[in-house]
């Protein structure tokens, strides 16, 4: 076999990794470093929870890595439940903090990992990394080092991840066709990925609706005991772990036809459940977060519930921690949420015309006040509750502000008019998105935006004063 994670052999299920005595895996080139290890004891189990209870960094990042891992091996049932985790961990921290490090202790549960050779980096093409994330299935992997040098390598970096964010994202394979006109199968990813970078890829709203941001920090790293929890996964404590966790779930929930329909069922029923728990506290975010949440939710539970069974945790424990990481989930996926709202088309677009109104290259002038009122000569006109912006003149000179500082700015001047109407930012006129004004003598057509939202976006205190 060429491939990881859950297969059915023989009616019965197996999961597949490197170093099986039962079954020969093969992987190529650096994901030759999974492989699983047997013969696990209590003690492995006791040692892994410390990762949990005595974590080498902030909780805040741990805990979320640990329910991602223990997560990933659901896929195949999640999948079945129609509630795949449609979703990538993103894991930023300046050079010296340690993300690589931590990235790869945690993929010490599947494998033989350090922070020099992860699976696959930003340096791979994106075609070669969504080619290996369809053969790591059921297991965590790692894409490393997102760190563009140059405003070129930036826009070809947000490419890769652009592409790497939607197919883990939407879990659909690039289609194509063969030589004779058939269609070649499609080869989505089919496990789960830890991103890290010392900043975050410009992927707009949609991009980071599909990553969870977790950002590590001076001081956040305990080094003591980072040292000691990775002499354990040199050692094989990690794999051994997960090891017992696979067999558990084999045993425990899918020996038979009977059990599996009813354990997808379940995951099912917890997925609806979480999602709309964290629904349930009103937070304002993107449709997919309340689905990375359940997802994790998920993921920790059944990495806690399969401690207690056991014998390394009790019920009490166990209900404990689950509330607690609920908690946890909520602070971050709030953070999420203001990170998604900031990213909108509609925000940008105000922040890059306050920018330009700042530096002078958009003139609004005052209304009522004397003088030429010509597009060529200012870009519109504002009073107390209005910014009555000419957006044919505006708008070129937000896409070269975008370009000039090598930040994507993909959008239309139809899609950035609809997404202020929706917004509520800009007040259409009747049967228009732009209202016509007379100035003077003439009419002109200009696109009105509420100041006392444009002004909160741009985080202004006080009027706007006009350029002169």
């Amino acid at each position: 076999y060429h491939v990881t994670g859950w297969k059915k052999i023989d009616g019965e299920w197996h999961f597949l990794l490197p170093g099986d005595d039962s079954l020969n895996v093969t992987l190529k080139g650096k994901l030759r470093y999974y492989c699983g290890e047997r013969n696990w004891s209590k003690t492995d189990l006791h040692t892994a929870k410390l990762l949990y209870t005595m974590p080498p960094a902030r909780k805040e990042i741990i805990r979320p890595l640990l329910a991602f891992a223990f997560l990933t091996p659901l896929n195949e049932f999640l999948r079945q439940a129609g509630c795949m985790p449609k979703f990538t961990l993103f894991l930023t921290g300046r050079t010296g903090t340690r993300k690589s490090t931590i990235a790869a202790l945690i993929l010490s549960f599947f494998g033989t990992f350090t922070s020099t050779d992860l699976p696959m980096s930003f340096q791979d093409t994106a075609n070669s990394i969504t080619a290996n994330a369809f053969t790591l299935k059921d297991v965590l992997t790692c894409i490393d080092d997102f760190y563009p040098s140059d405003n070129a390598e930036m826009k070809k970096l947000n490419t890769t991840a652009q592409k790497i964010m939607r197919a883990y994202g939407d879990r659909t394979g690039r289609g194509r066709m063969r030589a004779d006109c058939t269609l070649m199968e499609n080869r989505p990813p089919q496990g789960n990925a830890i991103i890290t970078g010392e900043l975050r890829p410009d992927v707009g709203e949609s991009g980071i609706a599909r990553y969870f941001p977790l950002e590590l920090k001076d001081g956040d790293v305990n080094l003591a005991y980072l040292t000691d929890y990775q002499r354990e996964a040199a050692q094989g404590v990690y794999r051994r772990t997960m090891y017992a966790y696979t067999e558990w779930l084999k045993r425990r929930f899918i020996c038979d036809d009977d059990h599996e329909e009813k354990f997808v069922k379940r995951l099912r029923e917890l997925y609806d459940y979480y999602r709309s728990d964290f629904l349930s506290h009103g937070v304002k975010c993107h449709g997919r977060l309340p689905e990375i949440v359940a997802c994790l939710m998920i993921g920790m539970r059944f990495f806690l519930y399969f401690l207690k069974e056991n014998g390394v945790i009790f019920q009490d424990e166990k209900d404990e921690e689950i509330k607690n990481f609920s908690d946890l989930l909520l602070r971050v996926a709030a953070q999420q949420a203001v990170d998604i709202e900031y990213e909108k088309p509609a925000n940008i677009f105000v922040r890059k015309l306050y920018a330009l109104m700042e530096s002078g290259e958009v003139v609004l002038k005052k209304k009522g006040s004397h003088g030429d009122y010509t597009p060529s000569f200012f870009s519109g006109i504002i009073n107390s509750d209005y910014l009555m912006i000419h957006l044919d003149s505006v708008f070129p000179l937000i896409k070269k502000l975008c370009s000039d500082s090598g930040e994507a700015f993909p959008y239309t001047k139809n899609s950035i008019m609809k997404a202020l109407v929706e917004e509520g930012i800009a007040e259409p006129g009747r049967q228009s998105t732009t209202r016509v004004t007379k100035i003077q003598n003439f009419s002109m057509r200009l696109l009105y935006l509420r100041k006392d939202k444009t002004d909160v976006i741009a985080e202004v205190n006080g009027d706007v004063e006009e350029v002169a």
